[in-house]
């Protein structure tokens, strides 16, 4: 560790350290060429490329022996990844040069003991290259590098680097306390965070597809929401969820600015490649704050082994970390070996459920389904389908249909494996939307939290849930979490406003809604349509687009009337109300939209004969009832009374 810190640091002894090497090139050859090069118990026999440790050969691949070539050559400077490249991987290889690099850096630092981490002979410099620190010599030369003819003013520095070194260990702790004190004053508080960093946030950035085939993007994506899935179960970890970190898909951003922009203290980076039914990944996880690398591996694997390589790789990012991961109450029952056909059809699936309109979730019902077919024990693929069905029931279909199926789905996944938080967030918000059965709904969410203590959708539902009960002390603080956890998400921002707005706090609900036009200026409404009357009317323009548009998409229109009827604009919210009153006798249009426009209207019958018949097709926003600030006006009559008593909201 002593060597790491003198030679990583950003001066020592007056001298600035070497800085990145030339273009390729340029790169100056070394001006002093021995047969045998030693550093450590090891030597490297330049002849016939042979490694060796106090004797004894060590087999190794050509590749890590030609990189562990170029960087002895160069000891003390940075060489580029793009020089490793250019040198040692032919130019057809581009695609695999990733791979290629990261496999042999792991296999040379497996080789020389080494680690990314705490590094005694290999260091990398995050984003940069790699640089050798480990003094140098050979048979018959006292020379720390090789390169005695051309150091001049680096020859003097490694030397002092090593007498300082040597010094450190014969002469003890004095010694060094000086040299840091005078030196590398900036260099310890990188010191303590290369031992033992202090992460307690993470995101994951897309896995880049190097499939060279675009259809595979799907399995990219997928690769990487399992991942995340996988370390959002470290133990006081945030992790960043999979909606904000998609943001950043094709986008090459400096890694400190995603790491603000984030609020992490880490980030993950990597690409997928798939051929046939072989996997690789390459990963990287680095420190968000200082740019520097903390961890590198490369995986190959055939593609049933890729939910043992999601864990594995979890599990060795938390040893990064010093983390651990939760431990569930029973064992997962999703086997560690599947069907490559089967992972193919829930990763297309997920792709397109993440889509998110009515077409796009319909098919990801119909690859659920096939799924299922398949493999009928996968309990991911039940959670996926009711969470189709869950999301067709807010806007596009009667709940009374696809809340009874998405209900079926998450029963029977939770009875395959109730270890899955994912599952345990269905149903919990069947039983708050569907079933009015409060007590279960709340188990639900807190189990899943439990479970999977990063989850974003768990945080959201129970928030909005408690904020509907009333509960605002316990609402607030699970929004709040979810937002920190996934700060890009435009859903989240929508129910957080909606949280904050049946709180009676608008000024923090328009602030929330804010946020999403900042993100998205086309953003369409996704759970509910009043925080787009509380914009000026331009924002909503930008939100709605103009309404000649709208025909037929009868969530923008009941948004739109919502807008019209909450500013008090009777003319053009009444023809909107009619047009969708039409529409509703051959397509579903949310009762509870209709009703909450007409109250806001001051037309108290036609309101509560729109909650009447939310009432009879299960609406999924019947549960909002108690706390709407929409339908104050109907408060006091006892036909509303009836309603919060039969949605059980009322005893």
């Amino acid at each position: 560790m002593l060597l790491g810190a003198v030679l990583s640091c950003s001066s020592l002894a007056g001298e600035a350290v070497p800085h990145l090497l030339p273009i390729a090139s340029r790169m100056p050859a070394p001006a002093y060429t021995p047969e045998v090069l030693r550093f450590g118990v090891f030597e490297l026999e330049l002849l016939n490329l042979e490694l060796r440790k106090q004797g004894v050969k060590i087999k190794l691949q050509e590749q890590p022996l030609k990189v562990l070539r170029l960087l002895l050559d160069h000891p003390g400077q940075i060489v580029a990844r793009e020089q490793l490249r250019s040198h040692i991987w032919p130019s057809n290889t581009f695609v695999e040069f990733d791979h290629g690099l990261y496999s042999a850096m792991a296999r040379l630092r497996e080789a020389l003991g080494d680690s990314a981490e705490s590094p005694r002979f290999i260091e990398t410099v995050a984003r940069r290259g790699y640089r050798f620190i480990a003094p140098i010599s050979s048979p018959g030369a006292d020379a720390v590098s090789p390169q005695r003819s051309k150091a001049g003013g680096r020859k003097a520095w490694l030397r002092r680097a090593a007498a300082s070194i040597v010094a450190g260990l014969l002469g003890g702790a004095v010694l060094l306390s000086i040299v840091l004190s005078a030196n590398l004053g900036n260099s310890r508080e990188w010191l303590r965070r290369r031992s033992n960093p202090n992460i307690r946030s993470l995101a994951v950035l897309p896995l880049e597809n190097l499939s060279g085939d675009p259809a595979q993007e799907y399995f990219a994506d997928g690769m990487t929401d399992e991942l995340i899935t996988q370390l959002a179960q470290l133990d006081g970890i945030k992790v960043i969820s999979r909606t904000s970190i998609m943001q950043y898909k094709g986008v090459a951003r400096p890694l400190r600015q995603v790491g603000k922009e984030l609020g992490v203290d880490a980030v993950l980076e990597g690409s997928v490649a798939r051929s046939g039914e072989h996997v690789r990944i390459t990963a990287q996880l680095i420190d968000a704050d200082s740019d520097q690398h903390l961890w590198a591996r490369s995986y190959d694997r055939d593609i049933r082994d890729v939910l043992k390589l999601q864990n594995e790789m979890a599990n060795e990012i938390a040893g990064e970390i010093r983390a651990n991961m939760v431990k569930a109450a029973t064992p997962r029952s999703k086997p560690l070996q599947i069907d490559p056909e089967d992972q193919d059809l829930y990763l297309r699936a997920r792709y397109h459920l993440d889509r998110g309109d009515q077409a796009e979730i319909n098919k990801a019902i119909e690859y659920f389904r096939k799924a299922i077919d398949r493999s009928p024990r996968d309990a991911r693929n039940y959670a996926g389908l009711a969470d189709s069905y869950l999301a067709l029931s807010d806007y596009y279909l009667s709940p009374s249909d696809t809340l009874v199926q998405a209900k079926q789905a998450a029963v029977t996944g939770l009875l395959l494996d109730d270890s899955l938080a994912e599952t345990h967030v269905s149903l919990g918000a069947i039983r708050f939307l569907y079933d009015w059965d409060w007590l279960q709904a709340d188990k639900e969410f807190r189990r899943a939290i439990e479970l999977n203590p990063n989850s974003t959708d768990a945080h959201v539902w129970r928030g909005v849930f408690l904020a509907q009960m009333g509960r605002f002390d316990e609402a607030l603080p699970e929004i709040q979490r979810a937002e920190a956890l996934d700060p890009l998400s435009l859903a989240v921002h929508v129910n957080a406003g909606w949280v904050y707005y049946v709180a009676r706090r608008d000024e923090q609900a328009v602030q929330q809604w804010n946020k999403i036009l900042d993100l998205d200026p086309r953003f369409a409404i996704t759970h509910t349509s009043i925080w787009i009357a509380y914009l000026n009317q331009a924002e909503t323009t930008k939100a709605l687009g103009k309404s000649s548009s709208l025909e037929g998409d009868t969530l923008k229109l009941a948004a739109l009337a919502g807008r019209y009827a909450s500013s008090g604009n009777r003319s053009e919210a009444e023809p909107l109300l009619a047009r969708l009153e039409a529409v509703s006798k051959h397509r579903y249009v949310c009762p509870y939209e209709m009703a909450t426009a007409h109250a806001v209207l001051g037309d108290k019958s036609k309101a509560l004969a729109w909650l009447e018949k939310g009432l009879r097709e299960r609406s999924a926003c019947m549960a909002d009832l108690k706390v709407d600030p929409r339908l104050d006006s109907l408060r006091s009559d006892p036909k509303f009374n009836e309603l919060l008593r039969q949605v059980r909201l009322e005893p």
